[in-house]
């Protein structure tokens, strides 16, 4: 008997280990497949910026001359692209940094899919792992195991964990920084966790500049200990951390703090709110995580709200603030409640936690119940990352138009994001080099990027427009020149093709109406199964 009592421990902690690498398991196949979509092609519109930037960096000049989102992923990415060239360049795969540099203008799926499995992949991964130990050491194993489970098969996370972006990173600070709170409300006195939750709010802003919004928890944690009247003190020490902080992962926006000033007004501008108080929940959360789970999670909320326990409080009353704080100051797009997922799989797997010490009879019901929460989005996942491992639309197209329309035709294109990725005719792209902006800071990264392009090999190669409501605005270097749309003056530039996304445009559209009427159908291109479907579904999911 001894010795069976003395092996149960072991027994039962190998028992989770193994369900836990299950869990981990599941989230790093969900994540993964499919994280090669588009390559060579560039399908997302918000990684270039962070992928650009960590390249660019690599001149010299660290300043990132772009504060619309903090710069960190993209220092954390350069490093990692140095280690890149180092072991490249050890076994002979590159020769120089013009070799390294012209592989990236070339071909840069190395470049993407390195970045997507280290801060999409694998920190998506790591978050449900962090997010484990979180539950486990505040709460208990199986809440843990349950909660890792909600995440792992959350479509929101899922689904951008296939991205370069700043959102992945910042959850896993989140979530580290939720351990740290609690360490707070259990030694409330430690100066040591304090100086640490200053750092996790800094880091977090840095990450992502809304993350400043963690420091709500912390607040919460410390009003709720009986020593408030003697921690208070620590908070101008807590908020230097956070400052200094933010200020070694950002320097420039001390060194350059004229244009971080300039940009994080014109982002708090286009951060302005303006949609409907339910937008983000109806069509945010409730895509990401489903109906059923969205009803369970508000219950599990207010039943936090009124725990006796700060910690589950502090959870609560996040996913709150934070609602209200993106219903004022966020925008529509449904990224931007991923801050809330784990914190509501916490609260998920609570409510389960109590519902199954309650009616522990009832046990199979309660597992029906987990059940509807967990398959629909697992099956909402799995259909994601099949279309995003098939060949996206625009690369048939590309392939169709290179094979069937003459290399040197005019093609008008409808706005760049929808189109496939043409080759510009050399005339053009020595016209793009003769029209550089003297002083742009990254005029000469340019000036080499299209020296890449005058001397490929020969490719089909198109004189292209982008078709614009304001033609007189400046935009990229590769979404110009611009042309109205204005079917008369396509004519009078002998354009002799135009693309066009049909969803896009309103009934009676005018332009359109022109094109059915005076120009011929030539090809149609549709990303949906029966090839017949032709509908915007979503035309909030713009970016990937």
């Amino acid at each position: 008997m001894a010795t069976s009592n003395s092996l149960k421990p072991a027994a039962s902690n190998s028992n989770i280990n193994l369900v836990l690498f299950a869990i981990l398991l599941v989230a790093f196949v969900l994540r993964f497949w499919g994280a090669s979509f588009g390559l060579p092609y560039l399908y997302h519109a918000d990684e270039p910026i962070v992928v650009n930037h960590a390249l660019v960096f690599g001149s010299g000049d660290l300043n990132p001359h772009f504060f619309k989102i903090p710069p960190l992923v993209s220092y954390l990415l350069f490093m990692c692209y140095g280690f890149y060239y180092a072991v490249g360049k050890g076994f002979m795969l590159f020769h120089s940094l013009r070799d390294f540099e012209r592989l990236f203008f070339l071909d840069p799926s190395s470049f993407y899919l390195l970045a997507r499995v280290l801060f999409g992949v694998i920190l998506g991964t790591f978050s449900v792992y962090i997010l484990f130990r979180l539950v486990k050491r505040f709460w208990n194993t199986e809440t843990a195991l349950m909660a890792s489970l909600f995440l792992t098969t959350n479509f929101l996370h899922a689904r951008d964990s296939h991205y370069i972006y700043a959102d992945i990173p910042l959850l896993c600070v989140i979530l580290a920084g939720f351990y740290v709170f609690f360490r707070v409300s259990e030694t409330p006195r430690a100066l040591k966790w304090h100086l640490l939750a200053g750092g996790i709010i800094g880091l977090a802003t840095a990450f992502k500049y809304n993350g400043i919004f963690i420091a709500i928890p912390y607040l919460w944690i410390c009003l709720c200990s009986k020593e408030i009247l003697k921690i208070w003190k620590f908070w101008p020490v807590v908020a230097l951390s956070a400052i200094l902080t933010f200020l070694f992962l950002n320097p420039y926006a001390v060194l350059d703090h004229a244009f971080f000033i300039r940009e994080i007004m014109t982002q708090s501008r286009s951060n302005s709110g303006g949609f409907p108080w339910f937008h983000h929940l109806f069509y945010s959360l409730a895509g990401a995580v489903g109906i059923p789970f969205l009803m369970l999670a508000l219950i599990g909320c207010l039943q936090a709200l009124f725990s006796p326990d700060s910690k589950l409080q502090s959870v609560g009353i996040f996913v709150l603030a934070y609602y209200a704080v993106l219903y004022r100051w966020g925008q529509s797009y449904d990224r931007y409640v991923l801050p809330l997922i784990p914190l509501l799989c916490i609260l998920m797997a609570n409510l389960f936690a109590v519902l199954d010490a309650k009616f522990s009879k009832h046990r199979i019901l309660i597992f029906f119940l987990a059940l509807l929460c967990v398959i629909p989005s697992l099956g909402k996942i799995i259909a994601w990352d099949r279309v995003m491992s098939a060949e996206d639309v625009r690369t048939v197209a590309k392939n169709w138009i290179e094979s069937n329309v003459p290399a040197g035709s005019r093609l008008a294109l409808e706005r760049e994001f929808f189109m496939p990725r043409l080759n510009f005719s050399l005339k053009q792209l020595r016209e793009k080099q003769k029209g550089l902006i003297a002083n742009h800071p990254y005029r000469n990264a340019q000036i080499r990027r299209l020296d890449a392009f005058l001397a490929r090999p020969d490719s089909r190669a198109y004189e292209l427009y982008f078709m614009s409501l304001q033609p007189d605005v400046s935009g990229f270097l590769f979404a110009e020149p611009k042309i109205p749309y204005d079917l008369a003056l396509l004519k009078q530039k002998k354009i002799n093709y135009v693309l066009i996304i049909e969803p896009l445009y309103p009934k009676n559209d005018a332009f359109l109406r022109d094109l059915k009427n005076h120009a011929e159908r030539v090809m149609s291109f549709s990303p949906f199964r029966d090839r017949i479907s032709n509908v915007l579904y979503d035309p909030q999911a713009l970016t990937g």
